[in-house]
C-alpha cells in the first residue's frame, strides 16, 4: 500500500508537470512591472567587453523586486570587490583572463541583500561599451575590462600617449561626476588597494547616497536539474511566468552562438515571457549583448529589445537552473 501511494503521488506529479507544459498562453512579465521598470526591461542592455552577464541579470530581478531599476554595472562591481583571494584564483584559471570576470546570479542577489542597497540605473547607467575617440577620425568601443587593463598599465607606468586618452573617456564615461584626475591620483595613491575595489569605490560614491534600501523581507529562490532530477524545467518556467515572475536563466551560451568556446561559455540571461507562434511555444529572454544578433538559426532575434526567443524545446535542453525573488 505504501509503495502504490508513492507511485500514485509520482505518476500525479508526472501528470502535472504534463498539463503545466502545454500552457502556451502569452505572456510577457514586463506588462505587470512599473512604467520605469517596464522601459528599463524592454530596452537593450550591453555588458560590454566584461564578463558580468550573472549581474546584468540579478539586477533584472531586484528590479521587479524593488520596483525600480536599479544599475547592473554597479552590483557587478560590488560582487567582484567581494570575490576572496582564492576565488580570483579560481576564477582566473577558468576564465583565463586578470580581468575580474564571471560569477553567480543566487551569489550576486545575495551579495546584494548583505549590501543592503541597491543603487539606481538612472545614476550608474550599465551600458558596457562606451564610444572612445583615439583621434578627430579613429572612433572605437571599449568597455569596463578595457578601461581595467589601462588602470593597471597607468599602476605600472605604462600608461601613456593612446592609453591616456582611452583612460580619460572611459573615467569619465563609467564614472560620471569624478574626474579622470582624481582616480588616477587614487590608483597612484593606494597601489594595495586592489582594482575591483577601486571600480566599486568610485561607481558606489557616485550613487550611494540616491540609493535604494533593499529589505530584509526579500528572499529569492533557484530551481536547477540538479535539485529536481525528475520535474520539466519548462513547467517551473511556466509556473513563474504565470505568476508574473521575472526568471535568471543559466545556461551555456554555446547553445545560443558560436562564440564563446570551451572555456567562458557560462551565460545568464533573464526570462520575461512566453510567446506562441504558429503551433510552438517561445520563451522570450533578455540577453545582455545589446542589440547583438549574432545567435544560431533556430533562435529568433528581438534586436530593438535586446532579447531573443527560443522554442520550448530547446530551453527545456539548455537550461540548467532558474532564479527567482519573492
Amino acid at each position: 500500500m505504501k509503495y502504490l501511494s508513492i507511485l500514485t503521488t509520482f505518476i500525479c506529479a508526472l501528470q502535472v508537470n504534463a498539463f503545466a507544459s502545454n500552457d502556451c498562453s502569452n505572456v510577457d512579465v514586463r506588462d505587470s512591472l512599473p512604467a520605469d521598470v517596464k522601459t528599463f526591461m524592454s530596452t537593450p542592455s550591453d555588458q560590454g567587453d566584461i564578463g558580468w552577464c550573472y549581474g546584468y541579470t540579478a539586477a533584472d530581478i531586484i528590479s521587479q523586486a524593488l520596483g525600480t531599476p536599479v544599475s547592473a554595472l554597479h552590483l557587478s562591481a560590488y560582487y567582484s570587490s567581494q570575490v576572496t583571494v582564492l576565488g580570483k584564483i579560481g576564477r582566473g584559471v577558468v576564465n583565463k583572463t586578470t580581468t575580474p570576470e564571471g560569477g553567480m546570479v543566487g551569489v550576486a542577489v545575495r551579495k546584494m541583500y548583505d549590501l543592503g542597497y541597491a543603487c539606481k540605473e538612472q545614476d550608474v547607467p550599465s551600458q558596457g561599451t562606451k564610444e572612445v575617440y583615439l583621434s578627430s577620425r579613429t572612433k572605437v568601443h571599449n568597455g569596463m575590462a578595457f578601461l581595467i587593463n589601462r588602470m593597471k598599465d597607468l599602476r605600472a607606468g605604462k600608461c601613456v600617449d593612446l592609453c591616456e586618452k582611452s583612460f580619460n573617456q572611459l573615467a569619465e564615461g563609467f564614472f560620471p561626476g569624478t574626474s579622470p584626475d582624481t582616480i588616477r591620483k587614487y590608483l597612484l595613491s593606494n597601489k594595495n588597494v586592489s582594482l575591483e575595489d577601486v571600480v566599486f569605490f568610485f561607481l558606489d560614491n557616485s550613487c550611494r547616497y540616491k540609493a535604494t534600501p533593499i529589505p530584509n523581507s526579500l528572499k529569492y529562490e533557484t530551481w536547477s536539474k540538479k535539485t529536481h532530477p525528475f520535474e520539466s524545467i519548462n513547467s517551473q518556467i511556466d509556473w513563474l511566468l504565470n505568476r508574473r515572475k521575472l526568471i535568471s536563466l543559466e545556461y551555456d551560451a554555446s547553445e545560443i552562438t558560436d562564440v564563446g568556446g570551451i572555456f567562458g561559455a557560462g551565460h545568464a540571461s533573464t526570462i520575461v515571457g512566453r510567446k506562441k507562434i504558429g503551433n510552438s511555444c517561445y520563451y522570450m529572454v533578455r540577453n545582455s549583448w545589446g542589440k547583438s544578433c549574432d545567435y544560431r538559426k533556430d533562435i529568433i532575434c528581438l534586436p530593438e529589445q535586446g532579447a531573443y526567443l527560443v522554442h520550448a524545446s530547446k530551453m527545456k535542453d539548455m537550461a540548467k537552473k532558474l532564479i527567482w525573488i519573492y
